[in-house]
């Protein structure tokens, strides 16, 4: 597999792209820039990018059931307004820790959001893995640097989760009635390469792919551990990885120029391009976030960047 041709998705520069999500029913990838500050949507069909200005680093997406896209703000989860760029707060998440954001989402197959954080001076254990359901929000993960993921194996009972900046990901046994994650152990550390496991996702055969940052590489792991296959990609930080496209048969793959060290970026120019491959496997589009609350119980979240403007919306 390290010899799979990858070729370049979208060459659109961002500057740290994560958190990409097929969305199934709009046919669109979906992902975001961090520091760039910018939410995208991507038509693989006719090659056009939409992208709307935050008010903040976004650390993820997604699309709830009635289509609206929410944003991980650093507030908690927001509704993006497709015309003006701005978002709304619609579920609020550690409130009492302004010195984190969020760092990236992902939905279950019941439909429910789970929310990894992490601090912006990245101090060791002040982040966490919380469960929304409804307009409940659960700690579940707690003492996390930089919590990325999870990915799910639901039906091996399996969550799987990173913790970027200690190297390692952890895997638990997940009980898919009730969202609750027991008996953590640890699935891998990278310490000794120190490179860094980011964004993932397993596939429909119950492999487990994880982005690595600093190592220019994308692994496929069998569920023991054992590693399975490596895709490479032509930049030295991948970020994250989902399956998309209508046969669920391409691996798209961000990317980050701001993780690239300085001297390096000249060397690296897709840095920030997102890839794409055919590893010969599928895996599943994101489902949808299942709570749509009334808009009267929405809070104003900011405005978007002066400077920036939407480029586009969806039909």
């Amino acid at each position: 597999m390290s010899d799979l041709p990858v070729e370049v998705a979208l060459d659109v520069g961002a500057q740290h792209g994560e958190g990409p999500l097929w969305d199934a029913e709009s046919g669109r990838l979906w992902w975001v820039d961090i520091t760039g500050q910018m939410v995208h949507s991507f038509d693989p069909t006719t090659g056009k990018d939409m992208s709307w200005g935050a008010p903040a680093q976004p650390g993820g997406v997604l699309l709830d059931s009635g289509g609206a896209v929410l944003v991980a703000a650093p507030e908690g989860l927001a509704e993006l307004d497709q015309d003006t760029g701005a978002l709304r707060l619609r579920v609020p998440i550690e409130q009492d820790k302004p010195e984190n954001r969020a760092n990236d989402v992902k939905v279950d197959a019941r439909g429910r959001a789970w929310v990894g954080t992490m601090a912006y001076d990245k101090r060791p254990g002040n982040a966490a893995l919380y469960r929304v359901e409804a307009d409940e929000v659960t700690c579940v993960v707690t003492g996390l640097t930089i919590s990325n993921g999870p990915a799910f194996d639901e039906a091996a009972g399996r969550l799987y989760l990173a913790d970027t900046a200690r190297c390692v990901v952890d895997v638990f046994d997940l009980d898919g009635l009730s969202g609750s994650a027991t008996r953590r152990r640890r699935f891998l550390d990278v310490t000794d390469e120190q490179v860094w496991p980011d964004g993932m996702t397993v596939d429909d055969a119950g492999m487990f792919w994880v982005a690595l940052g600093r190592a220019g590489a994308v692994h496929r792991y069998r569920p023991d551990g054992t590693l399975d296959g490596v895709v490479e990609v032509p930049t030295s930080n991948p970020t994250s990885v989902t399956f998309g496209d209508p046969d669920r048969g391409t691996l798209y793959i961000t990317t980050s120029w701001f993780d690239v060290e300085p001297d390096k970026r000249a060397s690296q120019p897709l840095a920030g391009a997102i890839f794409r491959c055919r590893p010969g496997v599928t895996g599943p589009p994101s489902p949808r976030y299942g709570y749509t609350p009334s808009l009267a119980a929405r809070a104003p979240v900011g405005q978007p960047h002066p400077t920036d403007h939407t480029k586009g919306n969806l039909p």
